[in-house]
């Protein structure tokens, strides 16, 4: 795909790994647009993006409500017209063991991770749909590729992520809308490290950057349309704790 010029919805944009794909796209001319929770954040993000010189609009959005993730749609549709991409990028899922896991912890991150990301596509598939062509990608993370302790939530938010997006590509890919999953080992986020005690520098430096993970999104959004992405994984043995 060449990407100048196509309309690219963000979530979870303000920051990490969805301020990064933001940024690197403008620079390839991808119209965007970018939705996260907080507004102020958003509006940092809209200045750096628009420094490439190209068109940008902020959707203040909560992806795990139905009417945020249409009003997203529409205002889309409404500055240009069309939906090109979407990437599934916002979620969150505080650590926690089974027995201390909460029916708020559980709801919160099964809600943002995966109804997050049932809610967005629907919401663009029509568009998508009408046009015969589109591209979803779901950033999703290894740990929908085994278990990890103290995460019980976010590996079932994502495995759900995956039969999502396989059923997904069932469903519609012979529509031509192309579905993908990334799957990111330990990044260092911002929410990365709110939700984990401090690390020394050098660990943070080990981790899977949030550049390296937009580098992945480009790099598929830019393969020839023949060629089928299944999945792809970045650094999935990385491990920041050993040199």
């Amino acid at each position: 795909m060449e990407l100048t010029g196509k309309v690219v919805i963000i979530t979870g944009a303000s920051s990490g790994i969805g301020l990064e794909t933001a940024q690197l796209l403008a620079t390839a001319g991808a119209r965007l647009v970018l939705a996260a929770r907080t507004a102020a954040k958003l509006d940092a993000a809209i200045n750096k993006v628009t420094a490439a010189g190209v068109e940008a609009i902020a959707v203040p959005t909560d992806v795990t409500s139905a009417a945020d993730c249409e009003a997203l749609a529409h205002a889309a549709l409404q500055r240009f017209g069309t939906i090109d991409v979407l990437i599934n990028n916002a979620g969150f899922g505080p650590p926690a063991s089974i027995v201390e896991t909460t029916e708020e912890i559980w709801d919160a991150t099964i809600d943002s991770c995966l109804k997050g990301v049932f809610l967005m596509t629907r919401a663009v598939l029509p568009t998508m749909l009408a046009n015969q062509r589109g591209t979803i990608v779901n950033i999703s993370s290894v740990a929908a590729k085994g278990g990890f302790p103290n995460r019980a939530a976010y590996c079932a938010a994502k495995w759900g992520v995956h039969g999502f997006t396989e059923a997904l590509r069932a469903e519609v890919g012979e529509q031509n809308i192309h579905a993908h999953l990334i799957c990111p080992a330990v990044v260092a986020t911002p929410w990365w490290g709110t939700s984990n005690a401090a690390q020394p520098t050098e660990v943070l430096d080990r981790m899977v950057q949030p550049q390296e993970v937009a580098e992945a999104v480009r790099w598929v959004l830019t393969q020839p349309e023949r060629i089928r992405i299944d999945e792809i994984v970045v650094d999935l043995y990385k491990n920041p704790w050993q040199k």
